[in-house]
Parts: C-alpha cells; structure tokens; sequence
C-alpha cells in the first residue's frame, strides 16, 4: 500500500502543492506552523474521509476560498487507485477511480495509523478518547465497521432528544430498538479487538522500553450484560428510561465504555510515569499496524506528526529503530532533520509558509 502521489488545493493553509512521495520515509521540514501538520492531516482525511484536527469540514478550507480538494494516486495489490475528497458548499465529495461514492464504497484501498503530540495524553484523558482510538483502529482494518458507529450515535441521539421531549415511552421503545442491535456489534467488535490487541501490545511496550513490566489492556463495557447483548441493552435501557427522562441522556451503554490501560496492575493514567504513558500509546500504534498487517495482509502508511519531541533520547533511538524495519510508507514531520535518525532511502520535502519543494540531497 504506497501512495504514489498525492495533489493538495486550498487545503487549510496550503494553496497548492503536488508531491511523488518516495515509498519508504518522507521527511516534511519546516518551522513550527508553516504547514507540515496540514499535510499529515490532508493524506489522513484522504484515507478516512474524516478530519483528524477539524471538527468542522468548513475548517478544512482556506481562508477566503470556497473549495479544497485532496487527490491522491494510491497503488495496492499490484493495481493503481484513485481517491479524492473535497469540500464544495461546505459538503464533502468522495470520488473513487473518478466516480463519485457513498462511503462505504469509497474504503479500502487506502489505510492510515496516525501518532500526533496530542496522543500522548490518550492514557490520562477521558474515556471518550480511548473509545475514539478503538473505533478509528477497528474501522481501518474493518471499514464496514463505520456503519454500526453512525447507526448508533444517530440512534442515540434520537433516544436522547425523546427523552428531553418527554415522548411516550412507546416511541422511545422503537429507537431502543434499532439502538440495541447497533450497540450489541459496537461491544462485540470492540472486545474482539482488545482481546487481540492485548499481546501486540504488550510485547512493543517491552520493545520500546527495553525492560520486563506487567502492562495489561482491558476493555471495560458501559453496561454489564449476560446472555443476547442487543435484547439485554433494551431491558436495561426500559429499566433506566425514567431517570434518563430526568437527567435527558442515555447513561449507559456503549457509549459509556472505556479501554483501560494498568501497569503492574494499578491504573495506568494515576501510576504510570509521562514517560511510560507515552510509550504505552506509542505501543498503542505499534499494535495498531500489526493487527492490520495480520488481518489485512497489508501494511499501512504511517504518520508521524513531530513524535521525536515527545519521547527521550533512548525510547526515540527505539521508535526509529522499529522505523527501519517497518516495511510500509512512512510521512514523518519535524522542526530539523538532524533530530531523525533514519539510515534509509527517503524524500525531504520543506514545507514553508504553505508551500511544499523537495528538497535535494
């Protein structure tokens, strides 16, 4: 899985650009806001179709334009694809070899794991976050799963908007019912996937700390069910309707459930030391890629957003030593190349007041 080449317009800060990455490291140098982050998150929402910074689409166009467009040229299996998303009239446009598709046509041929500075607070922040990290890992390996995500939130949202309207408890009951089933695949496929990340996991956190330490991943559910999940979830949500009627939420259910990270069986997010938060997140990532290299017979491109600034110098001689035997494409930013230590072949691409050149070696 290479992109090939990759064409930018009016993609928040950057104007234009068109770059051939090489198939191995991209190094993108600039000083702190020129747009290297910008071109991380354009290759990203290329991939998912979902913005990783924004929480707006209309963010994703530059001032004072009222388009952008990302194209890319990605070859996979031995075929060439092409993909490109743009924002026209503040909706999004997927196209896939030129024809425009509904979403779930559009995946699969393109798949991205992402490590930003702001990950690192993954261990210490809210569940929401962690939930966050299991569905985007799920739905790269599994884009299918995309379509239990937007059931449910749309289910929910409906329930919770009944509930604050004060409907008859019969119609609430209807949306239960499509929530419960949605629900039920979210829980299933989020256990399955922790049950599988677990020893990736645990033996990368041994990588990059160089060091033997009980680390252990949980997956916690927001309602503790026995038997059928999807008729258990309407029974509990029957059971809590008229204090949900009081509160106008949900309060529990799968979005509620949470990935919980210990060290030496104590929670990670109050015994873990910064540093060993952050290797545990970049073993996260690690666990990540192996699981779709295993599940989907296919490596994906990586990118990594300044991550050398956020580790020491003994764990970021690691994180490059396993960048040297990673066998995928990889995008990686920084303030200065001197910081990366990579012996392999690569492009440095300077990207400066929006504009992107390769620069020559």
């Amino acid at each position: 899985m290479i992109l090939e080449h990759l064409t930018l317009r009016r993609f928040r800060n950057l104007t234009e650009a068109t770059l051939s990455p090489h198939p191995r490291f991209n190094v993108l140098v600039g000083a702190n806001g020129q747009g290297k982050t910008n071109l991380l998150e354009a290759i990203y929402w290329l991939a998912t179709l979902r913005p990783s910074r924004a929480g707006r689409l209309r963010e994703l166009v530059q001032w004072g334009a009222d388009a952008c467009r990302v194209e890319g040229r990605v070859l996979y299996e031995g075929l060439e694809h092409r993909l490109s998303c743009e924002v026209v009239g503040g909706e999004r446009v997927a196209k896939r070899e030129g024809k425009v598709v509904r979403v779930p046509g559009y995946f699969g041929v393109l798949a991205v794991v992402l490590f930003t500075p702001d990950d690192v607070g993954l261990v210490r922040g809210p569940p929401a976050d962690r939930r966050g990290f299991l569905d985007r890992a799920i739905f790269t390996g599994r884009p299918a799963y995309l379509a239990d995500v937007l059931t449910y939130r749309r289910a929910l949202d409906a329930r919770n908007k009944l509930l604050r309207d004060e409907a008859p408890d019969d119609l609430i009951a209807v949306y239960e019912a499509t929530l419960a089933p949605a629900g039920a695949r979210l829980m299933a496929a989020r256990r399955d996937y922790v049950e599988a990340l677990q020893p990736v996991f645990t033996d990368a956190f041994g990588r990059i700390m160089d060091a033997e330490m009980a680390v252990r991943l949980a997956y916690r559910p927001g309602a503790d069910i026995e038997g059928d999940v999807a008729t258990g979830l309407c029974a509990l949500w029957a059971e809590d309707r008229a204090r949900d009627r009081q509160r106008g939420f949900t309060q529990r259910g799968p979005h509620t459930d949470d990935l919980v990270l210990r060290l030496h069986d104590r929670p990670a997010r109050a015994y873990a030391s910064q540093g060993q938060q952050r290797a545990m997140v970049l073993a996260l990532k690690i666990g990540e890629i192996e699981l779709l290299r295993a599940r989907r017979r296919c490596t994906p491109v990586l990118l990594l957003d300044d991550v050398s600034s956020e580790l020491d110098p003994e764990r970021n001689a690691r994180l490059f030593r396993f960048l040297e035997d990673f066998e995928g494409q990889v995008f990686i930013t920084t303030t200065d190349a001197a910081f990366l230590r990579i012996g392999a072949e690569r492009c440095t691409w300077r990207v400066q007041a929006g504009e992107v050149e390769q620069v020559e070696h």
